[in-house]
């Protein structure tokens, strides 16, 4: 009896815990907006972004004059007839503008543009991979809860047999040999349930590991099956269309190719016009009791590289070389794209499929436990044949658990391959990632 009240006290205590959840639970956005604000993946690419802002900055410095100004005073005191010391005192501005460098100042504001870009895409892929490794531990958590509830359940059904077969033993109705097979099924189930606690607790450290804090009841979430692309084929498309990654390794391409322009501007000529003002005193020396200097000068400088042991041309090769590496690397990208998104669609269909199969088996192996309970009671069933189909249907809810997550989590996995899985969760990629002219 006492057992029955321990099964009715469980069972209460879930429902308690269940409502606790709905009242305060974590949500998945709340679990990968953590993520999104605080990862240090996520939060250093966000710095690199803002970063190669400067970088763009620095490119466009030469855009502008330069204006430069100095001062200088001193003391000189030496042996001569007329004027034994003196005090030279200088100031001068200058303001210098390039007119003309083959193009090198605009191709490499392109560059360090390109650079931006592929940062901002890099971020959002960033956002995007740790969105999905949230999931996996939220997930992962919440199936090692219902994987302790079901190895609780098989614990409290061999206690309850551990119970009837002592009676019957004790009256005689049953063998000896009948008690001890169920005391070593539960002392199994006993185990079952440790390994279920164990893992619990592994699944709270991967989670503080990946969110920064242990879980504080969170809640089962809704699927998003209806965003998943309904063919393979339109999955591939649209993740070759959007993804952050691929996009990244393209906008590294076109930096590649105005560092190449940057680098042939090398070949031309440079202009560049000066003017400056001057006020010196004693600036020549003690030739003069009295020296004063007051100018203005203008200069237009016109620089022409001849000859330097052919390092223009290296460096032009070098460019074009690194033209063809960022290609490469693009195409890698693109054919990991396409692996990793049929890998999730089609571990996704498999789990759907599976899933059918799976609802039927929990379906068959119950009705058949309770059907052997119902013969063991007569006499037409042996405690072996009970036991064994409740391990059946205790391994067929526990596949079929398995089977439902590992289908939340591939439909995650799906949408994060066609990029837009924080999107779906209804969450924005952080503010760094923000490439001009698009919303998002």
């Amino acid at each position: 009896m006492k057992h029955y009240f321990k099964a009715v006290l469980i069972i209460v205590s879930v429902f308690f815990l269940m409502g606790a959840v709905d009242v305060r639970g974590e949500t998945l956005q709340d679990a990968v907006k953590s993520v999104l604000q605080s990862n240090p993946d996520i939060t250093s690419a966000a710095y690199n972004r803002l970063a190669r802002d400067q970088e763009v900055r620095q490119a466009m410095a030469d855009f502008f004059p330069k204006i430069d100004s100095s001062l200088s005073t001193g003391y000189v005191n030496q042996n001569n007839p007329d004027r034994d010391h003196f005090r030279p005192d200088e100031a001068n501005v200058s303001l210098t503008q390039n007119l003309f460098r083959g193009g090198a100042t605009l191709s490499e504001t392109n560059r360090q543009k390109s650079r931006v870009i592929s940062q901002a895409y890099l971020l959002q892929g960033a956002s995007e991979n740790n969105a999905l490794l949230a999931c996996r531990v939220y997930l992962n958590y919440l199936r090692a809860l219902e994987q302790d509830a079901l190895a609780k359940e098989n614990l409290l059904v061999h206690e309850r047999f551990f119970d009837q077969i002592k009676l019957r033993s004790q009256a005689g109705v049953d063998r000896g040999v009948d008690l001890e097979q169920i005391k070593a099924r539960l002392a199994l189930a006993q185990s079952n349930l440790i390994v279920t606690e164990a893992n619990i607790e592994n699944a709270r450290t991967d989670y503080q590991a990946v969110i920064g804090y242990f879980p504080v009841g969170p809640a089962k979430p809704e699927p998003f099956y209806a965003e998943i692309p309904a063919t393979l084929q339109e999955a591939e498309k649209m993740a070759l269309d959007n993804h952050p990654t691929l996009k990244s390794a393209k906008a590294d391409v076109e930096a590649r190719k105005y560092q190449h322009r940057t680098a042939k501007a090398l070949v031309y000529p440079s202009l560049d016009v000066s003017a400056g003002y001057t006020w010196g005193n004693d600036i020549n020396g003690p030739s003069d009791w009295y020296s004063y200097q007051d100018y203005f000068q203008a200069n237009a400088t016109l620089t022409f590289n001849i000859f330097n042991g052919f390092n223009n041309q290296a460096r032009i090769k070098e460019t074009l070389y690194l033209i063809n590496e960022a290609e490469e690397i693009a195409k890698k990208t693109e054919l990991q794209t396409i692996q990793s998104i049929r890998l999730s669609y089609d571990a996704y269909m498999a789990d759907q499929r599976r899933i059918k199969q799976l609802e039927q088996y929990v379906d068959s192996t119950a009705k058949a436990a309770d059907a052997y309970v119902s013969q063991w009671s007569i006499g037409r069933r042996t405690l072996f044949d009970v036991l064994d189909t409740s391990a059946e249907m205790i391994t067929a809810k526990k596949d079929l658990i398995n089977t439902q997550y590992d289908k939340m989590y591939d439909s995650y996995r799906v949408l994060g391959g066609l990029g837009k899985l924080v999107h779906t969760l209804g969450l924005p990629w952080p503010e760094e990632s923000r490439i001009e002219g698009t919303k998002k």
